[in-house]
């Protein structure tokens, strides 16, 4: 086995995300090294690691977040030939940014929530009652414009709490929205196939950092009781916006369902995260394939690619 390719996982890196990466990491590998030939990099910097041939090496990305979900790493990767699981670069610029992600998804027929975007650098024009109008809300949600696992998220219910939350916005872009009330859901993409809706329930504020990664914090339903009609057209919103922002192998997409019914996006996961309280392992459990067989589908994918480019 000298001269076969070796899976080589990639996680850490430097981030608001290293943390859930390097689990995520750490689980892939335990369930990958029973099939290939792995090994598992944790990164310290946001740089590729040397000594590591194009031929002999598959990547698998598993950085969230900014460096590995904005197409930097996969530029670095592509400049140096290497084959790797995941979306290219312009899949992966487009939605690392939550704002054109939705411009786009929407454009293509998905139902999307209104949203006002803004530059940190320049102060916010509208009081929360403009704000409001404009959207067409009673309340809102602040969150960052390039940013996963729910980090510096702000649900803004009166003029008060949407001031302490600007204090707060010191740099970057962000973006302000309805704060719908409904069911939190989401849909994992395999191949461009959809799997099953997860709903997700974590009590009554929102579904932030804490309650996606301690465990016991929120409960999986698996997969959402939601009727056979409605599971239908989540799953075809999925596939339609992973298609719309030209993804490959795999991701996620979340949604809102809110109270009168209706399902609306929200952002989409180019690499879902794949800890032991993540969504996408259950949204593939919920269909049949067990974590270890998806896996293990996202590496052949990337070794037939692996195949056609150096064989």
């Amino acid at each position: 086995m000298k001269d076969a390719v070796k899976v080589v996982i990639l996680s850490g890196a430097i981030s608001e995300e290293r943390d859930v990466s390097l689990r995520s990491g750490r689980r892939a590998h335990r369930i990958l090294a029973q099939h290939f030939p792995t090994c598992l990099i944790e990164l310290e910097s946001n740089s590729l690691p040397k000594d590591l041939d194009p031929r002999r090496a598959l990547i698998f990305p598993l950085i969230h977040g900014n460096f590995g979900e904005d197409g930097h790493l996969q530029r670095l990767l592509e400049v140096d030939g290497f084959i790797y699981v995941g979306s290219g670069i312009p899949s992966m610029e487009l939605t690392i940014n939550k704002t054109l992600t939705k411009n786009c998804v929407a454009e293509g027929g998905v139902p999307v929530l209104p949203q006002i975007a803004f530059s940190a650098r320049k102060p916010m024009e509208f009081s929360f009652g403009d704000l409001c109008q404009r959207i067409g809300a009673r309340e809102l949600f602040l969150k960052p414009n390039d940013k996963g696992s729910s980090l510096q998220c702000y649900p803004c219910r009166n003029a008060t709490q949407l001031a302490e939350a600007l204090e707060n916005v010191r740099d970057g872009e962000w973006v302000i929205e309805a704060l719908c009330r409904g069911r939190d859901l989401t849909v994992g993409v395999l191949h461009g196939r959809a799997l099953a809706a997860v709903e997700i329930r974590h009590g009554d504020g929102f579904f932030d950092y804490d309650a996606k990664y301690t465990a016991g914090r929120a409960e999986h339903i698996v997969p959402a009781t939601i009727g056979e009609d409605l599971a239908f057209r989540m799953r075809f919103l999925a596939e339609r916006s992973f298609a719309l922002c030209h993804c490959r192998d795999w991701a996620r997409v979340d949604f809102i369902l809110r109270e009168d019914g209706e399902p609306f996006f929200l952002e989409l996961n180019s690499i879902p995260g794949f800890t032991d309280t993540s969504l996408f392992p259950d949204s593939a459990t919920g269909c049949g394939i067990s974590p270890e067989d998806c896996l293990c589908a996202l590496v052949r994918g990337a070794m037939e690619r692996h195949r056609q480019r150096f064989l």
